[in-house]
Protein backbone atom coordinates (compact mmCIF):
# COMPACT_ATOMS: atom_id res chain seq x y z
CA UNK A 1 0.00 0.00 0.00
CA UNK A 2 2.56 2.52 0.73
CA UNK A 3 4.42 1.73 -2.31
CA UNK A 4 1.52 2.40 -4.34
CA UNK A 5 0.86 5.56 -2.42
CA UNK A 6 4.63 6.59 -3.06
CA UNK A 7 4.02 5.52 -6.79
CA UNK A 8 0.79 7.98 -7.14
CA UNK A 9 3.26 10.75 -5.74
CA UNK A 10 5.99 10.23 -8.19
CA UNK A 11 3.96 10.29 -11.25
CA UNK A 12 1.60 12.78 -10.11
CA UNK A 13 3.59 14.96 -12.84
CA UNK A 14 2.87 12.65 -15.48
CA UNK A 15 -0.97 12.62 -14.60
CA UNK A 16 -0.92 16.39 -14.88
CA UNK A 17 0.50 16.72 -18.33
CA UNK A 18 -1.68 13.72 -19.37
CA UNK A 19 -4.93 15.67 -18.13
CA UNK A 20 -3.55 18.88 -20.19
CA UNK A 21 -2.50 20.70 -16.64
CA UNK A 22 1.16 22.40 -16.59
CA UNK A 23 3.10 19.84 -13.88
CA UNK A 24 4.35 20.64 -10.63
CA UNK A 25 7.41 22.70 -10.86
CA UNK A 26 9.74 22.83 -8.10
CA UNK A 27 11.12 25.67 -6.22
CA UNK A 28 14.03 25.06 -5.52
CA UNK A 29 17.28 23.31 -8.00
CA UNK A 30 17.10 19.52 -6.42
CA UNK A 31 21.11 19.24 -5.78
CA UNK A 32 22.04 22.76 -5.37
CA UNK A 33 19.65 24.28 -2.85
CA UNK A 34 18.93 21.42 -0.98
CA UNK A 35 21.19 22.82 1.70
CA UNK A 36 19.10 26.34 1.43
CA UNK A 37 15.65 24.15 1.90
CA UNK A 38 16.73 21.96 4.35
CA UNK A 39 17.77 25.63 6.40
CA UNK A 40 14.44 27.16 5.80
CA UNK A 41 11.89 24.56 6.25
CA UNK A 42 13.93 21.64 8.43
CA UNK A 43 16.66 22.44 10.46
CA UNK A 44 14.23 24.77 13.44
CA UNK A 45 12.97 20.95 14.42
CA UNK A 46 15.62 18.81 13.25
CA UNK A 47 18.67 20.06 14.05
CA UNK A 48 22.05 20.95 11.67
CA UNK A 49 22.33 17.37 11.48
CA UNK A 50 19.71 16.07 10.68
CA UNK A 51 19.69 14.51 14.41
CA UNK A 52 16.66 15.29 15.75
CA UNK A 53 13.09 13.67 15.08
CA UNK A 54 14.92 11.69 12.14
CA UNK A 55 15.22 8.14 11.82
CA UNK A 56 17.90 7.22 9.63
CA UNK A 57 17.00 3.52 9.31
CA UNK A 58 14.37 4.34 7.14
CA UNK A 59 14.59 3.75 3.44
CA UNK A 60 15.17 6.64 1.33
CA UNK A 61 11.73 6.53 0.13
CA UNK A 62 10.08 6.39 3.26
CA UNK A 63 11.61 9.98 3.82
CA UNK A 64 10.60 11.05 0.39
CA UNK A 65 7.51 10.18 1.38
CA UNK A 66 7.41 11.78 4.96
CA UNK A 67 9.23 14.60 3.37
CA UNK A 68 6.20 15.05 0.71
CA UNK A 69 3.02 14.21 2.42
CA UNK A 70 4.05 14.83 5.98
CA UNK A 71 3.94 12.68 9.22
CA UNK A 72 0.88 14.20 11.63
CA UNK A 73 0.62 15.37 14.11
CA UNK A 74 3.67 18.16 13.41
CA UNK A 75 5.42 17.63 10.31
CA UNK A 76 3.88 19.63 7.27
CA UNK A 77 3.29 18.40 4.14
CA UNK A 78 5.77 20.20 1.17
CA UNK A 79 4.29 18.38 -1.64
CA UNK A 80 2.91 21.28 -2.91
CA UNK A 81 6.47 23.43 -2.74
CA UNK A 82 8.97 20.54 -3.83
CA UNK A 83 8.30 17.90 -6.68
CA UNK A 84 10.04 14.29 -5.74
CA UNK A 85 13.54 15.23 -7.43
CA UNK A 86 13.69 18.23 -4.97
CA UNK A 87 12.59 15.81 -2.07
CA UNK A 88 15.19 13.15 -3.33
CA UNK A 89 17.71 15.78 -3.24
CA UNK A 90 16.73 16.79 0.35
CA UNK A 91 16.50 13.15 2.00
CA UNK A 92 20.25 13.01 0.62
CA UNK A 93 21.29 16.24 1.88
CA UNK A 94 19.71 15.13 5.27
CA UNK A 95 21.93 11.64 5.19
CA UNK A 96 25.04 13.75 4.13
CA UNK A 97 24.27 16.18 7.27
CA UNK A 98 24.23 13.09 9.49
CA UNK A 99 28.08 12.28 8.92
Amino acid sequence: MKLIKLAAIALAPLAALAAGKPPLQSTVSPSADAAATYKAKCVACHGVKADKSFDPSKSDEDLLKAVLTGVKPRMPAFEKSLDVEAGRALVAHMREARK
